[in-house]
């Protein structure tokens, strides 16, 4: 990393910290400057390192579309209405929230990397067996397929209704239509990501045919989106792509690689947000999928909004309550009839009483708990662990440790844009549990039939793996 990167970071920073002990509360155009600042500053120290990380570069996508634009348009242009609800009286303490939250995430990531450096991407070639494959993938969405059958079973819902695409009611139709407490075969419902991130894998395997391995990625993809479910989709595909960077034999450029992942999931997330919607708003064309990704549906700043003119006025902090859910909200609630709905959910219904799915980023659930100081501090932990994710993800050369960190990887993307760490972890709980069973030591599916020391690609030494340039 080049010295005067790292001076631009400090400067940056300690900037952000004389602002954040000389500006007023109501000084909204600052504290905008400083989320912008902070944030460039940001990409090109992610940009121009040496070893490139996926995650903080995704991380900081997400915070551009769905918390600066919004703010900018908030601040500069007064979009501070979502349906009915007027969010104007929390967006200068948002802007001030999110400012902390880029200038903590940045800071954490630069102190990791400087303790822990990061080394160049370590490329694995395995061998693994394409039948393990298989059969891993038929038995994720034949778990995932048995899911949906008893929710509707149990629940009441028709199947009919599960794709959601051509119902006339759109989003939400076959969940709204079932009754009890089922909410734990959603989790198993994700089972079926294990296929989509077995992918990469098994198309690099030479001497059978690729095309089990396809029908169950398409198979677990009508699984995962039928309902609309963007997320639970998401996860799997950004796992499956840090995977492929990992292991295919073609010298690909990360960054490249990065920007042209963001422009097709941002295309695919405004195309099914149109498709998804009711029979009357179903109208996809090109500008309403590109429009769809800048709505109010992906908006987290205004929600943030919300959430600051709350708590600690109306609600006082939950000091640390959600977090402790995180335990009981594995608990089915059939099991546990009085188990709690959710401090989020408490908090987000007295700004959002319709209920219509407004979410803010997890460093909003940071101050819900602690206010500022906790969003300082989580903030801070929350740039190093994805550092230090990414630093075991590009060092690995074990491809089962190397499944399995990508897939907590892409679980902590989504749970920064959730904010909600308890009912994340909850939902994304059959996916993790799965990856953990193929990835653990005695799973014949990531085995290597013949193993070998993966070593750097120099002389005299093997060629099971390659530093990637």
């Amino acid at each position: 990393m080049s010295r005067w990167i790292v001076g631009l970071c400090v400067v940056v920073l300690v900037g952000a910290a004389v602002a954040v002990v000389q500006l007023p509360a109501s000084a909204g155009d600052s504290w905008l400057a400083i989320l912008w600042a902070t944030w460039i500053v940001a990409v090109v120290w992610a940009l121009t390192r040496p070893s490139f990380s996926l995650l903080f570069a995704a991380i900081m996508a997400a915070m551009l579309l769905f918390v600066i634009l919004p703010a900018t348009d908030a601040q500069l242009f007064g979009l501070v209405t979502i349906g009915a609800y007027d969010y104007q009286l929390g967006v200068v303490r948002a802007l001030q929230i999110a400012a902390l939250a880029q200038c903590g995430i940045l800071a954490g990531a630069v102190a990791a990397r400087t303790l822990w450096p990061v080394p160049r991407l370590i490329r694995l070639f395995p061998q693994l067996s394409p039948p393990h494959l298989d059969r891993s993938a038929r038995w994720s969405v034949y778990t995932s397929a048995l899911a949906v059958i008893a929710f509707s079973f149990l629940g009441g819902a028709s199947l009919r209704s599960f794709f959601t695409y051509t119902t006339s009611s759109g989003y939400g139709t076959f969940a709204d239509a079932a009754t009890g407490n089922l909410g734990y075969l959603v989790a198993v419902q994700g089972t079926a990501g294990l296929a989509l991130v077995l992918l990469p894998l098994r198309l690099g395997c030479s001497g059978r045919s690729r095309w089990p391995g396809l029908l169950c990625a398409v198979a677990a993809t009508f699984l995962l989106l039928g309902e609309g479910q963007r997320a639970r989709f998401f996860v799997p595909v950004f796992a499956a792509g840090l995977i492929w960077l990992k292991t295919s034999k073609r010298k690909l450029p990360p960054r490249r690689l990065a920007a042209v992942g963001l422009l097709v999931l941002v295309a695919l997330g405004g195309l099914i947000g149109v498709a998804r919607g009711a029979a009357g708003s179903r109208n996809v064309t090109v500008e309403t999928v590109v429009a769809q990704p800048f709505g109010s549906g992906n908006d987290l700043f205004l929600p943030l909004a919300g959430l600051a003119e709350t708590v600690p006025t109306q609600l006082p902090y939950l000091d640390g309550t959600s977090y402790l859910e995180a335990a009981a909200f594995l608990v089915p609630r059939g099991v546990w009839r009085g188990k709690p709905e959710g401090a989020i959910a408490d908090v987000t219904a007295a700004f959002d009483p319709g209920n219509s799915g407004l979410a803010f980023p997890e460093f909003g659930e940071m101050y819900a708990n602690f206010g500022l100081p906790g969003v300082v501090v989580g903030s801070l932990l929350l740039g190093a662990i994805i550092e230090l994710v990414s630093r075991r993800f590009a060092r690995s050369r074990s491809i089962r440790e190397s499944v399995f960190t990508a897939v907590c990887g892409a679980v902590i993307l989504i749970i920064f844009a959730r904010g909600a760490i308890a009912p994340m972890l909850t939902t994304f709980a059959g996916l993790l549990a799965v990856t953990a069973l193929v990835c653990r030591r005695r799973s014949s599916v990531l085995a290597d039939p013949s193993p070998a020391a993966a070593e750097s690609l120099r002389p005299g030494t093997s060629r099971r793996s390659v530093v990637m340039p």
